[in-house]
């Protein structure tokens, strides 16, 4: 029986970077993965006629200092890329017409994006009382806080741009937790965010020694963000990485953790002192069920609606809007059959030919999952019918493909608290068992990645 300090099963962002973090501290550590490849849900692919697509997430937003270390670490920062100007510039549909979102008091003030009365109501944030109330849905809340108008036109589109969620189920305590304490804290969401970035800057500023950066950056890499990952498994030893692997049975032993995996068609038996579930959360709860059946119910009961990825390459001159930004958001009220469209060309250099453009549209989520659930030619023709109307595009475009994705983004909907204090009651009860991923902690790809590290620093290394 092969023997390791730590098995991680999961070859995403989170489990990588557990392992990462763990290889660093000189544990012995070996990656489960399903896959035939790692990285989880991204998915870079060069075309042969020269497009980029990425067909999971497109970028990493990097706040964090220790991101620009650890890519220095595995020899990246030459491959690095830093998403240009217009990647400050996003747009919203409003009665039909793509308008910028303002992002100063200014831009706000003469901005179409909301009616003069809901910018007086949107003000009027910091005299809100605080809710009395554990919990509430994302819709409730910030139209209690900000208004009805912001939370359609506003709050509605991010949800859907970042978690493809429905803001009338998801928890506003599970989705916006720094929001959520703002209010719980200080009364407002205004002044509680402003003492609250304050007080991280200064827990930064005591804790790091990296050269500090002004503001995050929207970044991805020259061959696409599956550089990582596999920059990642490269560090860690190929060979310690087992890729069309699954775990099958997971058992307590004294000490430690027995499982068995299947690979290349044979059952292999592995042990070890901890093992990391950095697998989706149904996928963690076949693996804990004969540990707690309770548990491993509510892991089930996380949604992941379907969504579709869907790829058009215009010619420049075929597109009469200047694609001058990070993309558009489609609030719900304006009925179209997208989430939103991001322009990965206006962002990075080499993402398309010379003299073409690159659109990549969103489509289903929670609120339409039967949208994503359409063949890819039915995809294609929904994504070219919304470019027509929102951006002026004409004739065929010169690249279309679509990518469908059964089980999406985890969305925490009302309750998602009390499965997260389900986890951490099964963590207590078996000692080296840990949990983690983008159910957790956070959706965005920083956001397991720093997870990921958290949790290599909390395990102990013998």
């Amino acid at each position: 029986m092969e023997a390791y300090d730590c098995i991680v099963i999961g070859g995403g962002i989170s489990g990588l970077s557990v392992a990462y973090g763990l290889h660093r501290r000189g544990c012995q550590v070996l990656v489960v993965e399903a896959q035939s490849r790692a990285g989880g849900s991204i998915r870079s692919e060069r075309t042969g006629d020269g497009f980029g697509l990425e067909n999971g997430p497109n970028t990493v937003v990097s706040s964090d200092p220790a991101m620009d270390e650890h890519f220095a670490e595995l020899g990246m920062s030459d491959e690095l890329l830093v998403a240009s100007r217009h990647g400050a510039r996003r747009y919203i549909l409003v009665d039909g017409q793509l308008e910028l979102i303002p992002m100063s008091p200014p831009t706000f003030l003469r901005s179409r994006v909301l009616s003069p009365l809901a910018k007086v109501r949107l003000m009027m944030e910091p005299l809100i009382p605080r809710s009395p109330m554990a919990d509430e849905t994302v819709r409730a809340f910030f139209t209690r806080r900000l208004g009805a108008e912001p939370a359609q036109k506003l709050i509605d589109p991010f949800v859907s741009g970042v978690y493809a969620g429905d803001p009338n189920a998801l928890s506003v305590r599970s989705t916006f937790p720094s929001i959520w304490e703002a209010e719980q804290g200080y009364g407002s969401v205004v002044r509680g965010m402003i003492a609250l970035a304050g007080r991280k800057r200064r827990a930064t500023k005591a804790a790091s020694t990296a050269p500090k950066r002004k503001r995050s950056q929207m970044i991805s890499f020259q061959n696409g963000l599956v550089s990582w990952p596999e920059a990642m498994v490269r560090a860690i030893g190929e060979q310690h990485v087992w890729l069309s692997s699954s775990a099958t049975e997971l058992k307590p032993t004294e000490p430690g953790w027995h499982m068995s995996v299947v690979r290349e068609g044979q059952t292999r038996q592995v042990q070890a002192n901890r093992v990391v579930l950095a697998v989706p959360a149904h996928t963690a709860a076949d693996l804990i069920m004969s540990l707690d059946t309770a548990t491993a119910d509510a892991l089930r009961r996380i949604p992941y609606p379907p969504l579709a990825v869907v790829h058009l390459g215009y010619r420049r001159e075929d597109v009469e809007h200047p694609l001058d930004g990070f993309g558009m958001l489609c609030p719900s009220g304006e009925q179209r059959d997208i989430l939103g469209t991001l322009w990965p060309s206006a962002l990075f250099e080499g993402r398309t030919p010379e003299g073409t453009v690159l659109t990549t549209s969103y489509i289903g989520g929670a609120r339409r999952p039967e949208l994503a659930q359409q063949d890819e030619e039915q995809l294609i023709e929904t994504a070219i019918r919304e470019q027509q109307a929102l951006v002026g595009a004409r004739g065929e475009p010169v690249l279309a493909r679509a990518v469908r994705w059964s089980k999406a983004i985890p969305q925490y909907v009302a309750g998602h608290h009390d499965i997260v204090a389900a986890m951490n009651r099964l963590e207590a009860m078996w000692s080296g068992l840990y949990l983690t991923g983008n159910y957790r902690d956070g959706v965005s790809v920083e956001k397991c990645w720093l997870k990921g590290q958290e949790l290599a620093q909390r395990i102990p290394v013998e």
